[in-house]
């Protein structure tokens, strides 16, 4: 139970959330009034609904879970759970900002997925799920599913933001043994106690659960909205100078890519600076890796064997297709999961700390289409790398766009030694390789502690991996008991 102090704990004002409908209920419990949204989604031409259910006055006999992260990852992680977890439960949304589906509102609702269709399916068993969805949703007997099909189609996000949340909503009407319910605040720590795990929120509220999933994408201090918001101001604001100085982007991954792009399509005609370590481009898709071949890996526990063995066997997949490294290297994250698993946590440390960024930005992948829109923007001399050792100007000229996941964010959160946390193929975290009972990670968090494949789909793999071992667990206490 949630200790409120008669404060609401609604979600955002209806009015940044367009494609959503927001009414208010009041709920006592404990002489408590909690004001809760009851959310109502459209999308796709179709209508669905989210709801929240009154909290009982008792203690629930249900199983209570909470997903820390609204975002794609944890609504990939409670359908997961929806799915697969066959007891009844209550899951609570945790979110610091945002509402369930809002990554696809606004300016970024905009912005075309970094990943084709193939890739964006949220039920693992059916890869093509999302493209079978736009076909018979949107592109049914027209011209672009008969010429090409939507396999390969790079999509506004806001599309797809409607597919995540058709699949939320038809797997929630199969369930009428669960709750769902949303929160909007922080976490400041999450910590087992016993057989559960207690969080403790910024304004001081407490609450205890069964399991806790850790899906918050790049973390608090990089928030995707943030970022909009702000680039948007520091435009309208430099718009009116005269002779305006640089707008200074940091970073380099699709965000930057995306935010960049419609800064440029909103008519914002100033200088603009990229700051980032690489100084290179996000790299466009290739033709895709499926025939790419690896061999068995090495039982090594060196990183240094690891890594030649990668080299050597992307060498070789290259010379089998060639001018298409940016797919052989997209196989190759594929084959580190089997690496990794040999190396001790010195070696894990090292890849963290050394290889884990360089790993990253030859991993992240954009629309062809979106790569060659900025390489044509670059070309006009509006838009320029400059050095990432340069001081930044002025503070409300510069928007960080940055898309790495802070591993230190996450051990201050559970309250590690970074060196001693690792995270199993499961999501089980581990400290000094002793699983943190009844914590889980999924998503771009757990991409700070391991390598990739940096990927939508195996961030669904890892929901699915996780949820079934979270059931596992279950079954072994209620088997002991």
């Amino acid at each position: 139970m949630l200790h409120s102090k008669g404060r609401s704990t609604g979600g955002l004002p209806s009015k940044t959330l367009p494609s959503i409908k927001y009414t208010k209920k009041v709920e006592i419990t404990e002489n408590r009034v909690i004001m809760l949204p009851d959310v109502s989604f459209q999308g796709a031409g179709k209508g669905y609904y989210m709801f929240v259910e009154r909290v009982a006055r008792q203690e629930s006999p249900m199983m209570q879970i909470a997903v820390i992260g609204a975002g794609l990852s944890g609504l990939a992680t409670t359908i997961a759970l929806m799915k697969r977890f066959h007891q009844p439960f209550e899951a609570w949304l945790i979110d610091a900002q945002d509402a369930p589906g809002s990554f696809g509102n606004g300016p970024a609702g905009r912005a075309l997925t970094s990943e084709p269709a193939r890739d964006l399916s949220v039920i693992p068993d059916r890869p093509d799920d999302f493209a079978d969805w736009l076909k018979s949703s949107l592109l049914a007997d027209g011209p672009i599913a008969s010429l090409r099909g939507p396999q390969d189609l790079h999509v506004p996000r806001a599309l797809f933001r409607d597919y995540v949340m058709a699949r939320f909503s038809e797997a929630l009407s199969l369930r009428k043994d669960i709750r769902i319910r949303t929160f909007r605040g922080e976490v400041r720590d999450a910590i087992p106690q016993n057989d559960r795990v207690r969080l403790r929120f910024r304004e001081g509220d407490r609450a205890e659960f069964d399991h806790v999933f850790i899906a918050t994408g790049f973390g608090a201090a990089q928030r995707e909205a943030d970022s909009w918001r702000e680039a948007h101001a520091a435009a309208d604001r430099l718009s009116q100078c005269e002779d305006p100085p640089a707008l200074t982007l940091l970073g380099n991954g699709p965000r930057f890519a995306a935010l960049l792009l419609d800064l440029r399509a909103s008519g914002y005609a100033g200088p603009i600076h990229i700051r980032a370590a690489t100084g290179s481009l996000p790299q466009p898709h290739g033709r895709g890796h499926d025939r790419a071949s690896f061999g068995p890996p090495p039982a090594s526990r060196s990183l240094r064997d690891a890594f030649h063995y990668i080299r050597r066997e992307c060498r070789t997949a290259e010379n089998r297709e060639p001018g298409q490294w940016q797919s052989v290297v997209d196989a190759a994250s594929l084959r580190l999961s089997a690496v990794w698993r040999n190396l001790p946590q010195k070696e894990r440390n090292h890849y963290r700390r050394h290889l884990l960024h360089l790993h990253r930005h030859f991993s992240t992948r954009i629309a062809r289409d979106t790569h060659r829109r900025l390489v044509a923007e670059l070309e006009t001399g509006r838009t320029q790398f400059v050095s990432s050792r340069l001081p930044a100007g002025p503070e409300e000229n510069t928007v960080d766009c940055r898309e790495t996941p802070s591993a230190s964010v996450l051990a201050r959160l559970l309250g590690v030694d970074l060196d001693l946390l690792s995270v199993n193929d499961s999501g089980s975290l581990l400290v000094e390789g002793n699983p943190l009972l009844g914590l889980s990670l999924v998503g771009t968090a757990a991409s700070s502690l391991r390598p990739g494949p940096f990927v939508f789909a195996e961030t669904v793999r890892q929901a699915y991996r996780a949820v079934l071992d979270m059931q596992r667990h279950t079954f072994a206490l209620a088997s002991r008991s």
